[in-house]
């Protein structure tokens, strides 16, 4: 009897050792499981993260690309069929125009008129408006008053008809050209992880 009780004994004693082996098994399984779950969660956040830039640098040409050709669109181009030229008397007649802020796909559209605004920060610049061009220094065609804008920019000619008046002897009007630039504004894509 002894004997036998011995054996059982010696049965059971493998029987729960094999029982513990497989529950270390189990939680190393689940261990490993864990592991690799939570390094795929952070390569998908990396990723994540990366396709908002890839996203925002995208978008970022494109505005750039449309910009460039934005200044020869029968909108700004001037009469004279120059290249990368923007006519300021056709410009300022597309303030509080309603129809073209879908038209382009820009967050906001502006046009700095002439060089020596070029040193001037963006409070310090006077906002064109019917009645005080050509004496000044922005022209905001629209702004939808985006959170996080992109800025892209080009240089342009920027020409308007001026009048040189002699008295007696008449007057001739000519194209009266500046460095101007063209300024448009992209919505940045935020990552929504950061929120």
């Amino acid at each position: 009897m002894m004997l036998i009780l011995g054996v059982n004994y010696i049965k059971m004693k493998k029987v729960k050792r094999g029982q513990i082996q497989i529950q270390e098994m189990a939680f190393m399984l689940v261990g490993v499981a864990l592991f690799f779950t939570l390094a795929g969660l952070i390569a998908l956040a990396f990723i994540y993260t990366n396709l908002y830039k890839t996203a925002n640098d995208l978008a970022e040409t494109k505005t750039f690309a449309a910009i460039v050709a934005l200044a020869d669109s029968p909108e700004f181009s001037c009469v004279d069929s120059k290249s990368n030229c923007v006519d300021g008397d056709k410009v300022i007649n597309l303030i509080d125009k309603k129809d073209y802020i879908g038209f382009w796909p820009f967050s906001s559209l502006r046009v700095v008129t002439r060089y020596s605004a070029f040193s001037k920060s963006y409070d310090e610049m006077i906002i064109c408006n019917k009645a005080n061009y050509p004496d000044c220094d922005m022209i905001v065609i629209y702004d939808k008053k985006v959170e996080n804008e992109i800025a892209t920019s080009s240089f342009v000619a920027f020409c308007r008809k001026e009048y040189e008046d002699f008295g007696n002897l008449g007057g001739y009007s000519y194209d009266k050209c500046e460095i101007g630039m063209l300024i448009a504004g992209t919505e940045e894509k935020e990552v929504p992880l950061k929120k």
